[in-house]
C-alpha cells in the first residue's frame, strides 16, 4: 500500500551548502586554535634555554666571553670572545655557532620556524632597577654576568639582577627562560 507522502533525500545542492557553510566555519576556527597551542611556546622556551646554557658553557670552554644581544624584537644573537679583555669592542669577537647546525646562533621567533606567533623579550635587570635591558654578557672563570644597555657601543649598566632572562609570548600566554643572577643557572617554566 503506498502512502501518500514520499520519502525524499537531500538534495546536491543542499549537501554543496551544508558543506561550504562546515568549510568556512573550519576556516575561521582553525588558525584561532592552532596560534594558541601550547606547545610551540615550550618548543621556544627549550630552544631559548639551550642557547643560554651553550652560551655560558661556551665562556667557561674558551675561558673568554659570551655575548646574548636580544635588541632586535623576536631575535636573539650569540657571539663570543677568547680575549681577556672582553669589554674592548677589539676583543676579538666572533659568531657563537651551533653546535647541531654549525650556523650562526640565532634565534628567531619571528620567522617561519614558529610561524611568527611566539614574541621574545630579553629583559636584563639590573639590582635595584626596574628598567629591561636587551644584552648580556657573560664572563668566564665564574661565570659572572652583566647587563649592558644595548646603545652602539653599548655601556655596562651593571652585575644581573633578579628576575632576569628571556620572555616569551603566544596570545594571552607568556613564559620566562629565567637566569639566576649569582649562580648563572637557567631555568625553564
Amino acid at each position: 500500500m503506498k502512502s501518500g507522502r514520499s520519502s525524499r533525500g537531500f538534495t546536491l545542492l543542499e549537501t554543496l551548502v551544508v558543506a561550504v557553510l562546515i568549510g568556512i566555519v573550519a576556516l575561521a576556527a582553525v588558525p584561532l586554535l592552532s596560534s594558541q597551542n601550547p606547545t610551540k611556546l615550550d618548543v621556544a622556551a627549550a630552544e631559548v634555554g639551550n642557547a643560554l646554557r651553550f652560551a655560558i658553557s661556551e665562556a667557561g670552554r674558551i675561558n673568554g666571553c659570551a655575548w646574548v644581544d636580544g635588541r632586535t624584537l623576536g631575535h636573539l644573537k650569540f657571539s663570543s670572545s677568547a680575549s681577556s679583555n672582553c669589554a674592548s669592542s677589539s676583543g676579538g669577537w666572533g659568531t657563537l655557532s651551533d653546535p647541531l647546525t654549525k650556523r650562526d646562533l640565532d634565534i628567531d621567533t619571528s620567522g617561519p620556524a614558529f610561524s611568527g606567533q611566539i614574541g621574545m623579550a630579553a629583559t636584563f635587570f639590573i639590582p635595584y632597577n626596574g628598567t629591561a635591558y636587551p644584552q648580556l654578557m657573560i664572563v668566564s672563570p665564574g661565570t659572572q654576568l652583566y647587563v649592558y644597555d644595548g646603545a652602539s657601543p653599548p655601556n655596562l649598566v651593571g652585575p644581573l639582577g633578579q628576575n632576569s632572562g628571556v620572555v616569551l609570548t603566544l596570545g594571552p600566554q607568556s613564559v620566562m627562560v629565567a637566569l639566576n643572577e649569582i649562580t648563572g643557572r637557567v631555568t625553564l617554566p
